[in-house]
């Protein structure tokens, strides 16, 4: 799982988006919890695969854990 201070990190990244695009950080996180449910619902069986793999602490997981799993996953 991730440590609180990679989770703090994570927020302070949503308070950024939401400074920079003027919107509220309400509005940053339903965007990105759209977002992740769109890839959740995907039936790409690759993008499944992908999902799979995501750990997170709770039932459900937070947009922090989201941001963090995300950004693990960039090739680069």
């Amino acid at each position: 799982m991730y440590t609180l201070k990679e989770l703090a990190y994570a927020s302070s990244i949503i308070k950024r988006v939401a400074l920079e695009h003027h919107v509220s950080e309400a509005q940053v996180r339903a965007d990105m919890l759209e977002a992740m449910n769109a890839g959740r619902a995907s039936t790409d069986p690759a993008v499944q695969a992908k999902w799979r793999s995501f750990h997170f602490a709770g039932q459900e997981p937070t947009i922090e854990e989201f941001i963090l799993w995300m950004s693990s996953n960039i090739d680069m």
